[in-house]
Formats: structure tokens, sequence, C-alpha cells
């Protein structure tokens, strides 16, 4: 299938999913970070502040600027840790849950790691819109 040499501009809508995915890595990697400073505990600790670096860092690459070749490498690279990321947040969201169950608590909806689901998830498309916004149609 020939492309063109001028792809359509990229709808406000993917330039603003984009712009969520960037803060969205910014977030991870900074509570990573205080994570950190508070103190580990246990090993999901310590994996889910390495992954949170490493996904935070992904989600803020240039995929626009990145060679043909490379991309797809990326790409797949960003699919395999999104979803990668909402198992992460599950597994969280269940020790939260058992850790409340022992102090006899409950805990309510899991909104914010719903929403964090969310963001991850929708870079996914977004990347690929931008990088090709004649999918869209």
């Amino acid at each position: 299938m020939p492309t063109s040499k001028s792809n359509p501009p990229v709808p406000d809508g993917v330039r603003y999913a984009r712009w969520a995915g960037h803060a969205l890595g910014i977030i991870l990697i900074c509570a990573a970070i205080v994570s950190v400073i508070r103190g580990l505990e246990g090993a999901f600790s310590i994996i889910r502040a390495s992954y949170f670096i490493l996904y935070g860092i992904i989600l803020n690459l240039p995929f626009v600027q990145i060679s043909n070749a490379r991309w797809k490498w990326f790409y797949g690279l960003l699919v395999f840790c999104s979803i990668a990321f909402v198992f992460v947040m599950v597994v969280s969201v269940m020790f939260n849950y058992m850790d409340a169950a022992d102090r006899g608590e409950r805990l309510g909806v899991p909104g914010l790691e719903g929403s964090l689901i969310f963001l991850a998830l929708m870079q996914v498309p977004a990347v690929l819109f931008q990088r090709r916004p004649d999918l869209i149609d």
C-alpha cells in the first residue's frame, strides 16, 4: 500500500492523550522515587518501584522521532509494558486489600489505580495514531 508523503495532521485528542501519557510517566517516576525515599518493604515494592521508573521512561520516549525500523520495536515494548502495568496495578490492589483485611479494615473502590490503568492503556492507540494519523479514518 503506497503511503503519501504528507500525512494528515495529528488530531487534538491524540495529542492530548500523549500529553497525558507524558504526565503519567513523570508521575510514575516521582511515585517510585518517593516510595524509595520512604523505604521499600518487601520484594513486590522493589519490583513495583523499578517497574514504575522503567515504564515512566518508556512513556516519555519521543516515538514520533524514532526511525521506522526501530519504531516497531519500541512500539512493541510499549504494548508489552502497558499490559504488564495493568498486571502490576492489579497485584498492587490485591496486596492493599489483603493488608487492609489483616488490619480489619475495608478498602473502597480503587479509583486511582483504575484511572492510571486507563491512561496507560490509552497510550497504545495514541502512539500509533500519532505516528500514523491516516489510520484513524
